[in-house]
């Protein structure tokens, strides 16, 4: 699990890396040179330097696809900048220079309620089957098909158009939540994360299997 930081000032930047190192998240830095695609395991938590934006930066959306939270990071703060940022669908906003406290405690928070990525491998196999090391529990072609979605963007949020696409037009919310529930059947230790307003998340690790 990272955290990511894309424009922001060098001060403001050591700022982040030493309350990410304090709080145990690892921080990650875009470079302007180089293309956006996110890096491997699950985003927590991105800060975007709303000033430095440029026109091939990665949009809010996309930002909050890749982790659960984008932060605005303002050089000036007024309601009209708060505002702006909030209407472009930043979760959070904070104002230039950082402080290591606050982001500390921003940081800590976002951790406890966001479990941890899950090392266990799980394994959905061509019979219709989804198994742990411990236990194993049949699933619908639906719940595969959500599953598979998930799986193949780990760490990422999925938007409910293309989760019902994946399950055959069938209801999203009630897939998830059957399948929810067989995850913790299996005692598997994934977690299916509701990101509001947003989607779905897994956070896990799925290997399928042709039988």
């Amino acid at each position: 699990m990272y955290a990511l930081a894309q424009s922001l000032t060098p001060a403001d930047l050591e700022v982040l890396a030493d309350a990410c190192a304090e709080v145990g998240l690892t921080l990650r830095v875009t470079d302007p040179a180089a293309d956006h695609a996110p890096p491997a395991g699950a985003q927590l938590v991105s800060f975007h330097r709303v000033a430095a934006a440029r026109p091939d930066d990665p949009s809010v959306e996309e930002l909050k696809r890749r982790g659960g939270y984008a932060v605005a990071v303002l050089d000036g703060v007024s309601a009209t900048e708060v505002l702006a940022a909030v209407s472009r669908g930043y979760s959070f906003t904070l104002a230039s220079p950082l402080r290591r406290a606050r982001l500390v405690e921003t940081l800590g928070y976002l951790k406890t309620v966001t479990p941890p990525e899950n090392t266990q491998v799980l394994t959905l196999d061509g019979r219709g089957s989804l198994s742990s090391p411990a236990k194993s529990s049949p699933v619908t072609d639906a719940e595969a098909g959500l599953l598979r979605l998930l799986a193949g963007r780990p760490g990422q949020i999925v938007s409910r158009e293309e989760l019902a696409e994946a399950t055959g037009g069938e209801d999203v919310n009630k897939v998830a939540s059957v399948l929810k529930q067989k995850l913790l059947d299996i005692d598997s230790g994934a977690k299916l994360l509701k990101i509001p307003h947003l989607g779905f998340r897994l956070v896990g690790t799925v290997r399928e299997e042709a039988n």
